[in-house]
């Protein structure tokens, strides 16, 4: 029996699905390569910001305000207080240095220190810190002269050989009065002179006594106060120097040491001459 010849059948039936397969290859490549194209860019966003004047003092205030908590603060030089040639001298050699008190044509001329912490450090020092049996005049730690106390008590020895606060017991002769009825105590930045309300000896009291004690005198409670004060402190004096104050004056109190009684004190009370501009 004769073989049939299948060969060219054979072959077409294969072409098809070979065909099929390529067709099929080239839609998946199309698609993917569809598929894979690249994103259209976008736009740059806009951020200039619009030339109106509304827009641009809104734009203005938001940078003023974002970068406010940076800036450093300014300091208005004109406002700082400078400090006396004098003073400042002394606040640089020593800056427990406060004021400096002087009566004119005398031996009461001194820098006056100031250390709330230890309150008599200078009692027995000089101004460099050395030993010195005279010390340095000091005020009292319960004073301030910002914002400054309605009084400001200063203590000095009272030293035989007539320096430090031994010129207060002139103060006990009515005449020595009258030829220095001021003195003046300068702080750092300003000088003022000072007129004497009183003069007169007193004494430390124990606590348990009832009585105006001047050492307690710095701030008053209030007017009423005040002037309690100032009508002690004439009753008290040796002789009328014709002045007082009132309310809202400022008063300088200068103590040293007496002996006609225990814990004894002679002291001296200023107010200050306010500028005729005041």
């Amino acid at each position: 029996m004769k073989k049939e010849n299948n060969t060219p059948k054979r072959r077409r039936s294969m072409v098809v699905p070979v065909l099929s397969f390529v067709a099929l290859a080239l839609v998946g490549l199309i698609v993917f390569m569809l598929m894979n194209l690249p994103e259209e860019k976008p736009a740059p966003v806009e951020t200039a910001a619009p030339t109106t004047a509304a827009t641009q003092m809104t734009t203005e205030a938001t940078s003023e305000a974002t970068t406010e908590p940076t800036v450093a603060p300014t300091v208005d030089i004109e406002k700082v207080p400078e400090m006396l040639e004098h003073m400042a001298e002394l606040y640089m050699e020593n800056p427990d240095t406060i004021g400096y008190v002087k009566i004119a044509d005398t031996k009461l001329d001194y820098p006056v220190m100031f250390t709330p912490d230890d309150e008599e450090k200078y009692i027995r020092k000089d101004f460099k810190g050395r030993f010195s049996i005279a010390g340095l005049p000091f005020m009292n730690e319960d004073c301030s002269l910002d914002p400054r106390s309605d009084n400001i008590i200063i203590y000095g020895h009272n030293m035989y050989d007539g320096t430090a606060f031994r010129t207060l017991l002139k103060y006990d002769q009515k005449p020595f009065w009258e030829k220095h009825p001021t003195f003046t105590f300068s702080t750092l930045y300003e000088e003022k002179e000072y007129e004497i309300i009183s003069c007169f000896y007193d004494r430390v009291y124990l606590k348990t006594e009832n009585v105006f004690k001047f050492y307690k005198f710095i701030n008053a409670e209030d007017e009423e106060d005040f002037d309690y004060a100032i009508e002690q402190f004439k009753k008290k004096s040796l002789y009328d120097t014709g002045v007082t104050a009132e309310y809202g004056d400022n008063l300088v109190t200068l103590v040293t040491c007496a002996y006609h009684v225990d814990n004894g004190r002679f002291v001296v009370v200023g107010k200050e001459i306010k500028d005729q501009a005041e």
